[in-house]
């Protein structure tokens, strides 16, 4: 899935459509109707381990043409996160979702969970030699440029491959499986790649630079423990951090004008700190337009919102009296 910057189910741009789409706001679920899902493994859970499962999935797709440009998207999470550096003991899944919107990820998942190469990113991305070492080269794609102007290339490879390597204990990491088993990262003999020799063979590779840091980030402990806590000064994706504020519990992402893909089809992505036991009633009164919900809570909702004339499930003139609606 390619960054559209737009949920899958945002109304298309006719009148009733856009309305049907109020209706419909209980059943959109967090995971993955925005963004992209990372080949990134130990992401945590957004509603923690008490929280009841939520309701199936129903998003449906819509063709890019046929979405509204312009609009914010207020995005129901837990709590802002505690960090946005993803690779920190406290980053959650609102990190996650940050990181999704605003950093590069190489590998992205398909439906089945399988890494495939995100071409705004990669050209392309192979194991070259198995032995006597395993050498992986990555291809970039030249587009691809920090905020700053900065192309993407080895040097934030390297930093954030020693920040995670697990050798240096002045970084305050959660994890570093595969990283540790690198043993160079250099640049490759053509512009735009990225030569990767791993000490011991790795056949989870496309995992690993996902998402990717900017050296500044990742460059020296200090850097990598705190100064991405709060906010990143540099992107390269569709969005970028525009402000967080903690006394509205919000955080602000804009669109990145200085990204190379397809345009976002949405100005800002807001996400909103709604605990989840008030969700329902933000769902309902439109201060939020997308929160994961059990379907309990979902059924409830559209319940609610259901124009006049429809019925209830099992009322009479409904599918479930069988007239069909007739």
């Amino acid at each position: 899935m390619a960054h559209d910057g737009v949920p899958r189910g945002t109304a298309p741009r006719t009148g009733p459509c856009r309305r049907a789409r109020r209706r419909r706001r209980a059943a959109l679920l967090a995971a993955g109707a925005l963004l992209p899902l990372p080949a990134l493994a130990g992401c945590s859970s957004d509603d923690g381990p008490a929280a009841a499962p939520p309701a199936p999935m129903d998003v449906a797709r819509t063709a890019r043409a046929d979405v509204a440009d312009r609009g914010t998207l207020r995005w129901a999470v837990d709590e802002l996160p505690g960090t946005l550096n993803a690779f920190q003991a406290d980053a959650d899944a609102a990190t996650e979702r940050v990181a999704g919107a605003v950093l590069p990820a190489l590998f992205t998942l398909d439906q089945r969970g399988r890494p495939r190469r995100n071409p705004d990113y990669l050209r392309g991305a192979e194991t070259v030699e198995r032995e006597p070492k395993q050498i992986v080269v990555y291809k970039l794609n030249p587009k691809a440029v920090w905020s700053d102007g900065r192309a993407l290339g080895a040097a934030d490879f390297a930093a954030q491959w020693k920040a995670l390597s697990g050798k240096d204990h002045g970084y305050w990491t959660a994890r570093n499986a595969g990283y540790d088993r690198i043993e160079k990262v250099e640049a490759g003999v053509k512009p735009h790649e990225v030569k990767v020799t791993f000490a011991r063979p790795y056949a989870d590779w496309a995992g690993l630079f996902t998402p990717l840091y900017p050296r500044t980030v990742m460059g020296s402990p200090d850097a990598f423990n705190d100064d991405a806590r709060k906010d990143l000064k540099v992107a390269a994706g569709p969005f970028a951090v525009a402000g967080r504020d903690s006394g509205a519990g919000t955080l602000t992402l804009a669109r990145n004008p200085k990204w190379w893909g397809d345009r976002a089809k949405l100005d800002k992505l807001v996400l909103r700190a709604v605990p989840r036991e008030r969700r329902a009633a933000s769902l309902t009164a439109d201060t939020v337009d997308l929160a994961a919900v059990d379907a309990a809570t979902a059924a409830h909702i559209n319940a609610a919102h259901r124009p006049v004339g429809q019925g209830r499930k099992g009322a009479a003139g409904s599918p479930a009296d069988g007239t069909g609606g007739r």
